[in-house]
């Protein structure tokens, strides 16, 4: 055998170590927990000169080289060396293999040690995928399984408000909803990619923020646009074709932008049938909630008090055995993540509402439309990352939803603030009306015994309520003149 072809065998077999490795999982890939110690181990075959080699982490924030970084391999010698790697931090990096010889296959690359100032350093193409998963926590799944019921009981919630007249009421004049809904699954779902892709973000969060865009609508926009005055009726109807219409539409997103955008230059397996799953099982309580709003609506009016309670357990159960189980959480909480999960909702609130004004909506419509826009389903897209996406991808996405949750009612409380600050110290007094022999048409009215005036609200012509309100002020005087007031 030649030297050249002896060496780029040796290098070949550097190149698809997955031949070589005693540890290993799924080719060149190999899965640890945090604080796990692992050893791997290449071969090599035998060459006719010396070559170098040396073992480097593409990112020692998620694993290290704590042993067997330097290898010197003399004439003649073959079998195998070892390296050890330790798992710091949840997520994904890659092994890179380096020779100070040059060979088909590698490219040269810097000094890559203070060992290796003054030599020539060769990339090997090809390289080990390490994943860095967090350890099993019984806390941990007693948490997710808490949010997901807590995530069920408000859906039921939801339905039980959802009044199937107001929605058919709403549809008749589908011009809205539409729009509400193109701004939801278009919108978003364009925003939240573009500003993981405009930001840098590694795959696993710009696919939870992508993850959260794809999702429905909230059911705390109903409650935005009741205390801001907005069309309510039209707010429950997106909230609930939004709801119905993620069904096809977030699988949708995932398959094709989701697998073919995000992750294309990464190997990761996205169980479909997973996520239809985990949806199935979070729309079923709206059903429910609308089949008891429908049979029993006694029943709906009690669940629906029970929204604020369920609210207020899930807040507090976040903060306490959530960020406990979760204190991973607060080191991804970088000044662009967060810049991110501020973006996200913003961008929502803004282009949903120049959507809505682009197509000719009233104020009240404008604002609903908005809201409905930048307000998503945190739950759904929580339980959706944790029951759907393979470790440690499921842990790193769910951030993105948590951190959008904080920023999200910021400009909501700022705005019921300054709109209650509006009506009661900025809204104008009605101007005092004509006045009726020195006395304006409210004092006649309250007058009206002394008088001998008749007073009526003025109504509008012809309607039934001007009829009532003749009736009703004719049978008072008659009352009167047998009284003796006329």
């Amino acid at each position: 055998m030649s030297f050249c072809t002896e060496l780029v065998y040796f290098l070949y077999l550097f190149c698809l170590v997955e031949t070589s490795p005693i540890v290993s999982i799924n080719g060149q890939r190999m899965e640890l927990t945090e604080n796990e110690v692992k050893l791997l181990t290449f071969n090599f075959t035998e060459t006719d000169r010396p070559v170098k080699v040396f073992i480097q982490s593409s990112n020692t924030e998620i694993f290290t080289v704590i042993a067997g970084t330097h290898h010197n391999i003399t004439d003649g010698q073959y079998g195998n060396f070892s390296t050890q790697i330790h798992g710091e931090f949840l997520g994904r990096a890659e092994l890179h293999l380096y020779v100070n010889k040059y060979f088909q296959g590698t490219q040269p690359s810097e000094a890559i040690s203070e060992r290796a100032v003054n030599e020539t350093w060769y990339k090997v193409d090809d390289s080990v995928d390490i994943v860095v998963k967090r350890a099993d926590s019984p806390l941990n799944t007693v948490f997710t399984s808490i949010v997901i019921i807590l995530v069920c009981l408000a859906n039921i919630a939801m339905g039980c408000k959802t009044e199937l007249k107001e929605v058919r009421k709403t549809m008749r004049r589908p011009v809205a909803p539409v729009t509400g809904l193109l701004s939801q699954f278009i919108l978003m779902p364009l925003i939240s990619l573009g500003v993981g892709y405009l930001l840098g973000l590694n795959a696993a969060l710009w696919f939870g923020f992508f993850a959260m865009g794809s999702s429905p609508g909230g059911a705390a926009s109903n409650i935005y646009c009741y205390l801001l005055d907005g069309d309510v009726s039209l707010s429950v109807t997106m909230t609930f074709i939004s709801t119905l219409s993620s069904l096809a539409l977030i699988p949708a997103w995932i398959y094709s932008v989701g697998v073919n955008v995000i992750y294309k230059d990464i190997e990761i397996s996205i169980p479909f049938t997973n996520i239809i799953i985990s949806l199935i099982g979070l729309i079923i309580p709206v059903g429910i909630g609308i089949l008891i709003q429908t049979k029993r609506p006694k029943w709906a009016k009690f669940i629906e008090k029970l929204v604020r309670p369920i609210t207020v357990i899930f807040v507090i159960l976040v903060f306490t055995v959530g960020v406990y189980a979760n204190l991973y959480v607060f080191k991804l909480l970088t000044p662009v993540t967060l810049l991110a999960g501020a973006l996200v909702p913003y961008c929502g609130f803004f282009f949903g509402a120049v959507v809505a004004f682009l197509t000719r909506h009233d104020r009240q419509k404008i604002l609903t439309i908005a809201i409905e826009t930048g307000i998503q389903n945190t739950g759904i897209s929580i339980v959706m990352l944790q029951l759907s996406l393979p470790l440690p991808d499921s842990d790193i996405g769910i951030v993105a939803p948590i951190i959008c949750s904080v920023f999200t009612p910021i400009p909501m409380a700022i705005a019921i603030i300054s709109y209650e600050i509006k009506k009661r110290c900025c809204t104008k007094k009605p101007p005092n009306s004509e006045k009726m022999g020195g006395l304006d048409k409210v004092a006649n009215a309250e007058n009206s015994e002394v008088k001998g005036l008749s007073y009526q609200p003025v109504t509008e012509k012809g309607s039934d309520s001007e009829a009532d309100a003749t009736k009703e002020m004719e049978e008072d005087g008659d009352v009167k003149q047998k009284n003796g007031t006329i």
